[in-house]
């Protein structure tokens, strides 16, 4: 029984630390704006002090029920793996319904870190939600 509980401690342990929901070693600045007719949302991914943005691990940004915006949705969600290198993190275009002037955005950015000296790296996880509006 001891031996049990052993290997399901070491499983979760394992499942918490590869699933990329351990500590956050990073912080998303959202933040929209109008470009033209589109609405430019944009995604930077900064690192903590002591860490670096790796480019090395999976990256991807999905949006979940992005109000009031023009996205090709696969249920209910629109998702997008390429990274802009330049920001580090992701910039998307949408066009606003009509008569819409303010939505609300949920989004998860997966991202990838490690330590300045790269011994250590952590796969991130960050979700928020960004409120947007047109000015007129």
């Amino acid at each position: 029984m001891k031996k049990l509980m052993s290997a399901l401690g070491f499983a979760s342990f394992s499942f918490f630390l590869l699933s990329g929901f351990g500590a956050q070693h990073s912080t998303v600045d959202a933040s929209s704006s109008m470009q033209g007719k589109e609405l430019a949302l944009k995604f930077v991914v900064k690192p903590d002090a002591g860490m670096k943005i790796t480019k090395e691990g999976p990256w991807s940004l999905t949006l979940n029920n992005p109000q009031g915006l023009k996205f090709e949705l696969k249920e209910g969600k629109f998702e997008t793996k390429e990274l802009n290198e330049s920001l580090p993190g992701f910039e998307v275009k949408a066009e606003v319904l009509p008569g819409i002037t303010q939505g609300k955005v949920d989004y998860t950015v997966k991202a990838f870190v490690c330590s300045e000296d790269k011994k250590h790296c952590y796969p991130q996880v960050l979700k928020g939600s960004l409120d947007w509006s047109i000015k007129s």
